[in-house]
């Protein structure tokens, strides 16, 4: 479950924390997670590490490097600067529900961090969507926190930098992100073509979005859909380390006002 960081990575750290593992052989495919679920079009899984994987399917079948890593997120803000908590090495991550496929009952993941915080993840399936709902548990820090999930998109494509654009719209002519501006529930759309277009700038998302689309032939033309079911759940931050056909990643913060209570929640799934 161990992957590649991205340089401008915001994941908590795993080392030592781990959750049961499934070993089953009639699970193969699952063999290193916690807790698996199965859909028509991607397979979501907690990984024993904190290190959560949603596949995208086709015919039924997982594609290789088609995948999402999706981590959570707990920072504490401290002189003024947002710092990652990581897992405590010892009882970092823990569950009461049994290792397995397909529960029938929402999984809650207790993620214990640096900084005496202990957060709530609990993870459902609901209507062909993923489900995760975050709540405070414990917070002994007289900083502020903040909680989340990080949504990262896979390596997309290996442009040549110097490609022309005809060549490149060639490429990624279909591939897109739209989103819902939290602001003013404006509709905006950026064409991974139009490498100009800022997604994270003022006329786009620079005050996050309630709800956003990904579409890439680099996903077998399906798209990745992330909501959360009201303005006052967060909002979701798009964090771009070039143009948009190489690497991304989603972050859904949660509103720390309203930690666990019923809207603070976030959706994801694969169409």
């Amino acid at each position: 479950m161990k992957h590649t960081l991205l340089a401008f990575s915001t994941l908590i750290g795993s080392a030592l924390a781990e959750l049961p593992q499934i070993t089953s052989e009639d699970q193969k495919q699952w063999l290193g997670y916690f807790v698996g679920w199965e859909e028509k079009s991607y397979d979501f899984g907690i990984g024993s590490d904190g290190e959560n994987i949603l596949h995208i399917k086709k015919s039924g079948d997982r594609k290789t490097h088609k995948s999402f890593d999706i981590r959570y997120v707990v920072q504490e803000q401290i002189n003024g600067k947002w710092t990652n908590r990581n897992f405590l090495k010892e009882e970092g991550l823990t569950s009461t529900t049994e290792k397995g496929v397909n529960p029938k009952k929402p999984v809650a993941v207790i993620a214990t961090v640096t900084g005496d915080t202990k957060i709530e993840f609990l993870h459902a399936k609901s209507n062909g969507s993923m489900v995760v709902k975050p709540k405070l548990i414990e917070k002994k820090t007289e900083n502020p926190i903040r909680v989340g999930l990080e949504i990262r998109m896979p390596r997309m494509y290996r442009i040549e930098k110097d490609i022309e654009k005809r060549a490149l719209k060639k490429k990624v002519g279909g591939d897109y992100i739209s989103g819902k501006r939290l602001k003013d529930g404006k509709k905006v759309k950026v064409k991974f073509i139009n490498t100009d277009d800022d997604i994270t700038g003022e006329k786009f998302l620079k005050e996050g979005a309630s709800e956003i689309e990904v579409k890439s032939g680099a996903f077998i033309k399906r798209k990745l859909q992330v909501k959360q079911p009201s303005e006052k759940s967060g909002h979701i931050e798009v964090v771009a380390d070039g143009p948009l056909y190489k690497r991304f990643k989603l972050i859904w913060w949660a509103n720390s006002e309203k930690l666990g209570e019923k809207e603070t929640f976030v959706t994801f799934s694969v169409e």
